[in-house]
C-alpha cells in the first residue's frame, strides 16, 4: 500500500499544467500581457513605431502567411479610436466595406475594425502616409483592434488577402483577447 501514494506523487509531477503549455509565450505592450503560440511567430520589429511584430505562418497550400503589428505611443499618443479607424480607411481605395464594433473584454470596452477592399500598400520601410509609392491590393481584409489604456491605447492590426485573413480571423481575436482571459 505504500505503493499507492508514491504512484499518485509522481502523477502530479509528471502531468501536464492544463493551463499554460511549454510552447506558449508572451508579450507585455503597456498594462497588456499577450499570450501566443504556434502559429504565430514573433519577428523583430521593422519599425521603432511598432511594439511587436507577428507572423501567422499558414500551413494551408495557397494562403499567405499574415503579419500583425502591435503598436503602443503611450500616454495620448496615437490618436484617439475615431482618428486611427479614419486613417485605417484611408489606407483603402475609395470607401471600403467596412463594419466597427465595441465589445466587453474584461472591465474594458474593446474597439474592433473589419475593413475590406483594394488595400493600398506602401512599399516596404515606408509608413503607409510617407507619400511612397503605393500598389493596390484588390480583395484585401484589414482587422483592427483598439484596447483603450490610461497608459495609453494598444493597436493591433493585420492586413492580408481576404482569403488568408479571414482563415486566421479566429486565432486574431484570440491573441487580442488574452490579456483578458482567466
Amino acid at each position: 500500500m505504500k505503493f499507492i501514494p508514491v504512484l499518485i506523487a509522481a502523477a502530479f509531477f509528471v502531468a501536464p499544467s492544463p493551463v499554460l503549455r511549454a510552447e506558449d509565450e508572451t508579450i507585455k505592450v503597456s498594462e497588456f500581457t499577450f499570450s501566443y503560440d504556434k502559429p504565430w511567430v514573433r519577428q523583430q520589429v521593422a519599425s521603432s513605431m511598432r511594439a511587436g511584430q507577428f507572423l501567422y505562418e499558414h500551413s494551408e497550400e495557397g494562403l499567405e502567411n499574415v503579419e500583425l503589428v502591435i503598436f503602443f505611443f503611450g500616454a495620448g499618443g496615437g490618436g484617439g479610436v475615431q482618428a486611427n479607424i479614419d486613417r485605417w480607411l484611408g489606407q483603402f481605395e475609395g470607401t471600403p466595406e467596412s463594419k466597427t464594433e465595441e465589445r466587453e473584454m474584461g472591465d474594458r470596452k474593446v474597439v474592433f475594425l473589419t475593413a475590406k477592399g483594394t488595400y493600398m500598400e506602401t512599399m516596404a520601410g515606408a509608413g503607409p502616409f510617407s507619400g511612397a509609392p503605393k500598389t493596390a491590393k484588390p480583395d484585401y481584409t484589414m482587422l483592427a483592434a483598439i484596447l483603450p489604456s490610461e497608459q495609453g491605447d494598444v493597436f493591433i492590426k493585420v492586413t492580408g488577402p481576404t482569403k488568408s485573413v479571414d482563415a486566421m480571423k479566429d486565432a486574431y481575436e484570440a491573441f487580442v483577447a488574452s490579456p483578458f482571459a482567466k
